[in-house]
C-alpha cells in the first residue's frame, strides 16, 4: 500500500473520517464564478463493481444539492455525450464538474475537480473521505456545500456526520441480508436521526375526524402520502377506475390539485410514493395490466403534476417501508400462467429506470406468492425485521425473514374489493380472477412497536357487493404477541378502501392519517362515487 493510502485507511479506522478535506485553488477562493455549471458521470476507479450503483446516483445528488444550496444552473450530461468538456461547451456553460470515487485501504476516496472551460484551466479540487459504502452520500452532502462555498461565494451550514461506532471486538457479528438503499433526502444529507423518546409509552387510543374532501366521481381503491411535511401538510396521491387522483393536504381543508389519466395503466393494482433519485421529492411508482399485461412505470413531478420518466416495467412493485433499516423498492417479475412469478428483488433506480438488485431473502415465503407480492409490507419487530402479508382470506400474517409464519389474525383485515383477471381463456370458464390485497400501512409508535393502519372487515368478505356495509378503519398495535386494536371509527361508519399515515418519522400524539372511503361503488352508480377523510390521533 502506497504512503498516501496508508494515511487514509488509518484515518477511517481510527473513525476521524468526518470532515471533508479541501485542497482548491487561489482562484476558486475569489468565489466569483457563475452558477452555472455541467456535471459529468463518476468515474469508479478500479475494480469495485459492487459499488457501481452508489456511484451512478452521485451526479444527479450533487446537482439536486448545488440547486438547492446556490441556486444554480445545472445540467447533467449522459455518458453517451462524448468527452465531457465538448458537451459542457455545446450547452455554453462555463463550469465542468468531473468526480470519481475510489477505494483506499478499508474506505472510499471521492474526489471532484471544477474546470473553467471559458480559461480552460482548473478552477478547483475538492475532496472527501468515507470509511464504507453507507457514508459516501452524506459524504457528498459535505462536498456540495464546500464547492458552493469556495467556487459561488454560498456559505451553507452543514450537519456534521459522525459514523457509527464500531462493533466492539469479539462481538457476534449478525448476518443481514443485502438490500440496496432507495436514497432519501434526509439519508443524503445527514445521517438518519434517531427517533425521538417515546412520549410516556403514549398509546394512540382514539382517531378524531378533521375533514372531508368533496365528492370524487371515481371508485377509489387505494391511497398514498406523497410528500408532506412533519405535521402532515402535504401531498395525496389517491387512485381507482377512472386514473390517479392529487390533492393537497392543507391544515383541516383536502383540496383537489389535478388528475392523472393519459398513458396510465388500464386497471391499476398498486401506487407507492418513494424518492427514487435522492432529490428531496417522491416520485410515483404505478403497478397496473394494461392489455394482458404486467405494466409498471414512473411518474416524476412536473410542476403541479407528474410526468413519466420510466415505462413497460414488467414488475409487480410494493415499498417495504422498513426492511433490514432501509427503505426498500420489492419487485416480482410477471408470470406465465400466474400473473407474478419467481423471487423478490430489491428493486434499483439507475437514472432512467428500474432494474432488479439484490434477491430479497423471502425463498421460503411460505405464502401463495404466484398471486403476487399484493398486501406485502414489512416492519421492525424489537431487534428483527419481518414481513407482514394480507393472505387469500384477508387475514394478516407475520412472517420472519425467511418466509417462516409466525402469526395470524383472527380477524380479517385489508380491503379486496377490486379483482382482475389473468391466465388461459378457458371455455366456458374465461381467466382466472384474482383479488387485489392492500398491503396495510405500518408506522413505529412513540414507543418503537410497529403500528397498523388498515380497514377490517366487519360484517363477510371485503369482496362482497356492497363493501359500505362491511368495513371499519382501525389502528392495531403489536404488543409483543398479537395485534391489539386500540383506536378505530364506528362500526358501520363508511366503506375503508385503504388509509396511510401522514406523519414521516413515525407516529406520535397529534400525528395524522388519510383515508380513501367508498360511498357509492360502481355497480350502483356510474363511475362510483369516493371521498378521501383526514384523520388526527390526540
Amino acid at each position: 500500500m502506497r504512503g498516501g493510502e496508508k494515511k487514509v485507511a488509518s484515518r477511517f479506522r481510527s473513525g476521524i473520517a468526518v470532515a471533508v478535506l479541501l485542497a482548491v485553488s487561489s482562484a476558486a477562493l475569489a468565489a466569483d464564478y457563475p452558477r452555472r455549471i455541467a456535471i459529468a458521470p463518476f468515474a469508479l476507479l478500479g475494480p469495485h463493481e459492487e459499488i457501481r450503483q452508489t456511484v451512478d446516483i452521485l451526479p444527479r445528488l450533487m446537482s439536486s444539492r448545488l440547486m438547492a444550496m446556490t441556486g444554480a444552473e445545472v445540467l447533467l450530461l449522459p455518458p453517451e455525450d462524448g468527452p465531457p468538456e465538448d458537451a459542457a461547451k455545446r450547452a455554453g456553460l462555463p463550469l465542468l464538474l468531473k468526480g470519481s470515487v475510489a477505494k483506499l485501504g478499508a474506505g472510499y476516496s471521492i474526489d471532484v475537480t471544477v474546470t473553467d472551460l471559458v480559461a480552460g484551466q482548473m478552477a478547483g479540487a475538492f475532496f472527501t473521505a468515507a470509511a464504507t459504502e453507507d457514508e459516501i452520500i452524506p459524504r457528498l452532502g459535505d462536498l456540495a456545500a464546500d464547492i458552493s462555498e469556495k467556487m459561488f461565494g454560498v456559505k451553507v451550514a452543514v450537519r456534521a456526520y459522525t459514523p457509527p461506532p464500531a462493533a466492539p471486538v469479539g462481538a457476534p457479528s449478525k448476518a443481514v441480508a443485502p438490500a440496496p438503499a432507495l436514497p432519501s433526502p434526509q439519508a443524503a444529507a445527514t445521517p438518519t436521526a434517531a427517533p425521538p423518546p417515546p412520549e410516556g409509552g403514549w398509546v394512540p387510543s382514539s382517531m378524531e375526524k378533521v375533514a372531508e374532501s368533496g365528492k370524487i366521481v371515481d371508485e377509489l381503491h387505494g391511497v398514498v402520502a406523497g410528500d408532506v411535511d412533519s405535521e402532515g401538510n402535504g401531498e395525496v396521491i389517491a387512485y381507482g377506475k377512472k386514473g390517479i387522483h392529487l390533492y393537497r393536504v392543507s391544515g383541516s381543508e383536502i383540496l383537489p390539485k389535478a388528475m392523472i389519466t393519459d398513458g396510465i395503466p388500464g386497471q391499476i393494482l398498486n401506487v407507492e410514493a418513494v424518492d427514487l433519485d435522492g432529490d428531496g421529492e417522491k416520485e410515483i411508482v404505478v403497478t397496473g395490466i394494461d392489455g394482458g399485461s404486467l405494466r409498471s412505470m414512473v411518474l416524476k413531478k412536473k410542476g403541479e403534476t407528474f410526468g413519466k420518466v420510466a415505462d413497460r416495467l414488467p414488475y409487480y412493485l410494493v415499498l417495504l417501508p422498513d426492511w433490514q433499516g432501509k427503505k426498500v423498492l420489492a419487485g416480482q417479475q410477471q408470470g406465465d400462467d400466474f400473473p407474478f412469478h419467481g423471487k423478490l428483488y430489491a428493486m434499483v433506480w439507475d437514472g432512467k429506470t428500474l432494474r432488479m438488485g439484490e434477491a430479497l431473502p423471502a425463498d421460503t415465503l411460505r405464502v401463495p406468492l404466484s398471486s403476487g407480492i399484493l398486501g406485502l409490507t414489512s416492519a421492525k419487530f424489537g431487534e428483527k425485521w419481518k414481513w407482514i402479508y394480507a393472505d387469500t382470506n384477508d387475514n394478516l400474517r407475520i412472517l420472519a425473514a425467511g418466509g417462516v409464519p409466525e402469526y395470524k389474525t383472527a380477524d380479517p383485515y385489508g380491503w379486496s374489493g377490486d379483482s382482475y383477471e389473468w391466465g388461459i381463456n378457458l371455455p366456458r370458464a374465461g381467466k382466472t380472477r384474482y383479488n387485489v390485497r392492500k398491503a396495510a400501512r405500518v408506522s413505529p409508535g412513540a414507543d418503537g412497536r410497529p403500528l397498523i393502519l388498515v380497514p377490517k372487515a366487519e360484517q363477510g368478505s371485503l369482496n362482497r357487493e356492497f363493501p359500505s356495509k362491511t368495513t371499519r378503519l382501525v389502528l392495531l398495535r403489536w404488543d409483543g404477541k398479537e395485534f391489539i386494536e386500540t383506536a378505530g371509527t364506528p362500526k358501520g361508519d363508511r366503506a375503508y378502501s385503504a388509509a396511510d399515515f401522514l406523519s414521516p418519522s413515525g407516529l406520535r400524539r397529534g400525528g395524522r392519517a388519510i383515508a380513501s372511503i367508498i360511498e357509492q361503488p360502481d355497480g350502483v352508480i356510474k363511475g362510483g362515487i369516493s371521498r378521501l377523510v383526514l384523520f388526527r390521533f390526540p
